[in-house]
C-alpha cells in the first residue's frame, strides 16, 4: 500500500484536490482545497492545483458521478476470467454506447446462492480521456481514475443504511448504503448552486424512489458530505425543510468531501473500480490437438528408445564374442554398422522432438499478452515452428522476434507482417511468424567405413 495519495476531482466549474499521507496513527489528510476552474486545458488546471496548494505529481483522478454510469448485477458464480467475460459481455447489452467508446470496471460487492454481485462503473471515452491529457498537460502523471460515489461510499459510517448527500462540482449526488455498500444513486444539476430548498427536494425525490424500490427498509438518517461552519449550516437548513436531522460529515469541505474520503478509504485499502485499469483474463496457452499427438509420439518413441537400449544391452555380451568371426563376416559387419548409424539418426530425432517442451516454454516467456497474444502455434518434424496472432500494433511484433531471436533457441524468425482485422478489441492487427528451432534440421550421416577384421 503506498504511504500518499493525491485525489484530484474535475468538475464542471471547480477543481478540487486532497493529499492525504500514512503516519504512526494511520492515514492523515494534509492539503485540501478547491478552486475555481477557468477551463479544461492544461494551463487553467495548472493554475488551480496550484491555487489549491496540491502536492506531488501523481494523482488519482476523480470523475463526478453526473458524467458516468453505475451498473448493478448478478451473475453466476465463475473464475475470475469467465467474470470478466460475463462482465463485458453484460455491459455490451446494457450501455448506451458500444464499448470501444468508454472506459469501464467492476468490483465484486457480495457472493451469495451460488450468484455474484458485481457493480460497474463506466465513463465514456470522449469525458474521460480529455481530463486525463489535460492533467498529464499540467505537468501530473494520472495513475487511476474512479467515480465519486466511492468517496462518498467511504464517509459512510458502518452498521446502518443511511443517505448520503454531495453537493460539490455543480450538482447534488445522492445515495443510499448499508455496511459499507452502495445501494442506490442518482445526481441532480444544482444551477444556482447549494440551495437548500433545491437539495431537500432532490433527497426527498431519492427516498421516495428507494421506498419504490426497497418496499420496508426504511432510511432514517440522513448525512451531508462535508464538515466546518458552511457544512453545518447547510445541514440545519436542509435538515428543517425536510423535518428531520441531517449531520454533516467529514473529512473535508463542501467541496472536498468526496475526494478526501477517496483518498483515506484506498489508503485503509478500500476496492474501487479503476477505470484505467480493469480486471483483464489473463490468455492462457492451452496445448491443441496436434500438440497431444506430438507428445504421444515422443512418449511412443521414447518407450521404443528404452526398449531398444535393453535389448541392445542383452545382446552386447553376445556380440563382443562374436566379434573375432568379423574379418570373416566382413559384409554382415558393414551391414551392421548402417543399422547403427540409423539407428543414431532415429534417436537423435527423438532427442530434438523433446526439445519442444523448453519451445513452448520459451514462447511463453516472451509473450507478453498485454501486447500480442498467440492464436495457433505448429510444428513440423523439421524443426518448423509457425505461430499467428493478434497484436496491438507492428512495435510488439518486432519485439517478439528479437526476444525469440536473443534467445538462442531459434535461428532464421521471419516476421511475414501484419494486416488489420476487423476485431473491436485493442488487438487490431493479425501477424504471423516463422523460425526454425536451433540445430533441429537433419543432417546426413557420413558415410560409413567397412570395419576392418582383427588380426589373430
Amino acid at each position: 500500500m503506498a504511504n500518499s495519495l493525491t485525489a484530484i476531482e474535475l468538475g464542471l466549474k471547480t477543481l478540487s484536490a486532497v493529499t492525504a499521507r500514512v503516519n504512526g496513527q494511520g492515514p492523515q489528510i494534509v492539503s485540501a482545497g478547491s478552486s475555481p476552474l477557468a477551463g479544461t486545458d492544461p494551463e487553467s488546471i495548472r493554475a488551480a492545483l496550484s491555487q489549491c496548494g496540491a502536492e506531488g505529481l501523481r494523482a488519482m483522478l476523480v470523475l463526478p458521478r453526473g458524467q458516468s454510469i453505475l451498473r448493478d448485477l448478478e451473475l453466476p458464480e465463475g473464475s475470475p476470467e469467465e467474470l470478466v467475460s460475463m462482465v463485458r459481455f453484460q455491459m455490451e447489452r446494457d450501455l448506451p454506447l458500444p464499448l470501444d467508446q468508454v472506459r469501464f470496471s467492476y468490483i465484486e460487492t457480495g457472493r451469495e446462492g451460488g450468484k455474484v454481485r458485481i457493480q460497474v462503473a463506466a465513463c465514456p471515452r470522449d469525458v474521460i480521456d480529455p481530463a486525463i491529457a489535460a492533467l498529464e498537460g499540467a505537468g501530473w502523471k494520472v495513475s487511476g481514475a474512479t467515480l465519486s460515489s466511492y468517496g462518498l461510499l467511504a464517509l459512510c459510517p458502518e452498521g446502518e443504511p443511511v443517505v448520503l448527500v454531495e453537493v460539490a462540482a455543480g450538482e447534488a449526488e445522492i445515495l443510499v448504503a448499508d455496511g459499507g455498500r452502495m445501494l442506490f444513486s442518482r445526481t441532480a444539476p444544482l444551477p444556482d448552486g447549494p440551495s437548500p430548498d433545491a437539495i431537500a427536494e432532490e433527497i426527498g425525490r431519492t427516498l421516495l424512489a428507494w421506498s419504490a424500490r426497497a418496499p420496508g427498509r426504511e432510511v432514517r438518517r440522513v448525512l451531508l458530505a462535508g464538515e466546518g461552519p458552511e457544512a453545518v449550516a447547510l445541514a440545519a437548513d436542509i435538515g428543517a425543510r425536510l423535518s428531520r436531522n441531517v449531520d454533516p460529515v467529514g473529512p473535508g469541505d463542501l467541496e472536498t468531501a468526496p475526494a478526501a474520503g477517496l483518498c483515506l478509504g484506498l489508503l485503509r485499502g478500500r476496492l474501487v473500480p479503476d477505470l484505467l485499469h480493469p480486471p483483464t483474463a489473463l490468455k492462457k496457452y492451452h496445448p491443441t490437438r496436434n500438440h497431444r499427438i506430438i507428445a504421444l509420439s515422443a512418449a511412443i518413441l521414447l518407450m521404443l528408445g528404452v526398449w531398444s537400449q535393453v535389448a541392445l544391452a542383452d545382446k552386447r555380451d553376445a556380440l563382443k564374442q562374436r566379434q573375432q568371426k568379423l574379418g570373416e563376416l566382413e559384409p554382415k559387419a558393414a551391414a551392421l554398422l548402417k543399422t547403427q548409424q540409423q539407428t543414431e539418426i532415429a534417436h537423435q530425432w527423438y532427442r530434438k522432438r523433446n526439445l519442444w517442451v523448453p519451445t513452448l516454454t520459451s514462447l511463453r516467456k516472451y509473450v507478453r499478452t498485454d501486447n500480442l497474444w498467440i492464436a495457433s502455434a505448429s510444428f513440423d518434424d523439421a524443426g518448423l515452428v509457425r505461430i499467428q496472432g493478434k497484436t496491438k500494433d507492428d512495435s510488439h511484433v518486432h519485439a517478439l522476434v528479437t526476444a525469440l531471436t536473443a534467445s538462442g533457441q531459434f535461428e532464421d524468425v521471419n516476421n511475414h507482417g501484419s494486416h488489420q482485422n476487423s476485431d473491436k478489441g485493442d488487438y487490431k492487427r493479425d501477424f504471423s511468424l516463422t523460425a526454425h528451432l536451433k540445430g533441429s534440421r537433419p543432417v546426413a550421416p557420413a558415410a560409413g567405413k567397412p570395419v576392418a577384421p582383427r588380426k589373430k
